[in-house]
C-alpha cells in the first residue's frame, strides 16, 4: 500500500464532507435542525447526521469491507462500542466523529473538526483530524509520523510544569472535589483552557502549540484518533491508573502530554492526588 497517498486519500475525504455536506449548515441552522442528545448542550444537527452518512459512505468506498463506528450511528442504536472485540479478527474499523465540537458549531465559532481513526485487532493504526475553518488537517499513519498539511509535525519540548500549557473540562467539573484541585492545580502550569473540542486540543498538542490534554471520559470517536496522532508526533496518552489505552477502553480517564518527561509531572501534580488508594 502506498501509505502517503492513503493517508492524503482520507483527507480530501474530510475536505469533501465540509464542502459538500457541512459547509451549507455553518451559521445557518434552524431550531428544528439541532437536537440535543444526553444533556442541553450536547448537539445534534443535521449537519451531523448527513455528514455522518457521507463519511460512511466514503470511507468504505475507499476501503471495501471494512466496518464503521460512528457517533451519530451508535447514539440511534445501530451499532455498538463492542464493535472491536466483537469483529471478525484483522478486519478494518473506522471510528468517526462527524462534527466534533458540535456546540462550537451551533455556536458559529471555529473550534470544530472532523475526526476519523482507524482501528485494527483493538489498536489505533490511523488517525485524520482535520478544522475546516482554517483549512489544517494533522494525520497519521502507524510507524510513519504526523503530518500537519502534508509537513511533518512534532510535540513541544517543554518538560517543566511552569511551562506547560493545556486543556482540561475538569476545571468545570461537577463532580465532588475534582473541581477545586484542578483549579488550584491548574494554578502552577502557565495556562490551562478548554476549547470544547477534544479534535482541536489533540491538533494543536501534535502541531507543538499546547502540551497537554485531561479528560475524563473516552469515547473513541472523540479520542482514538487524536491519541494515536499525538503519539506519532513524539507525545503519548495513557488512561489515569497508568495503563495502555486501546480502543475498547470507553469508560477510562485519559492524560495525554508531549512526553514522557512531561507526563510524570502531571500525572504527580494533577492525577496522583485525586486517585483512590
Amino acid at each position: 500500500m502506498d501509505f502517503d497517498k492513503f493517508r492524503k486519500d482520507v483527507e480530501d475525504i474530510q475536505r469533501a464532507c465540509w464542502a459538500q455536506v457541512i459547509q451549507q449548515y455553518f451559521n445557518k441552522l434552524s431550531q428544528g435542525q439541532i437536537k440535543t442528545k444526553a444533556h442541553q448542550e450536547d448537539f445534534q444537527t443535521i449537519a451531523d447526521v448527513e455528514s455522518e452518512k457521507f463519511l460512511t459512505h466514503q470511507l468504505t468506498q475507499l476501503l471495501p469491507g471494512s466496518l464503521v463506528l460512528g457517533e451519530e450511528a451508535e447514539a440511534a442504536g445501530t451499532v455498538s462500542l463492542d464493535i472491536f472485540t466483537q469483529a471478525k479478527k484483522d478486519s478494518l474499523i473506522w471510528v468517526i466523529d462527524p462534527i466534533d465540537g458540535t456546540y462550537n458549531f451551533v455556536k458559529g465559532k471555529d473550534g470544530f473538526a472532523i475526526i476519523i481513526a482507524l482501528v485494527q485487532n483493538n489498536e489505533t493504526i490511523g488517525g485524520w483530524i482535520y478544522k475546516p475553518k482554517t483549512d489544517e488537517v494533522v494525520s497519521a499513519v502507524k510507524g510513519r509520523g504526523a503530518f500537519v498539511n502534508g509537513q511533518p509535525c512534532h510535540t513541544s519540548l517543554y518538560e517543566d510544569l511552569v511551562d506547560l500549557q493545556g486543556y482540561s473540562p475538569l476545571i468545570y467539573s461537577s463532580r465532588a472535589g475534582v473541581k477545586g484541585h484542578f483549579i488550584q492545580a491548574a494554578q502552577a502550569v502557565d495556562a490551562i483552557d478548554n476549547l470544547r473540542s477534544s479534535g482541536v486540543h489533540y491538533m494543536n498538542i501534535a502541531k507543538g502549540e499546547a502540551d497537554f490534554y485531561i479528560c475524563h471520559h473516552s469515547k473513541p470517536w472523540d479520542h482514538l484518533a487524536g491519541a494515536f496522532i499525538v503519539g506519532e508526533s513524539g507525545g503519548m496518552t495513557v488512561q489515569w491508573d497508568g495503563h495502555t489505552y486501546k480502543p475498547s477502553d470507553n469508560k477510562t480517564m485519559l492524560v495525554t502530554a508531549n512526553s514522557q518527561s512531561s507526563y510524570k509531572v502531571l500525572n504527580d501534580h494533577f492525577i496522583k492526588p485525586i486517585m483512590k488508594p
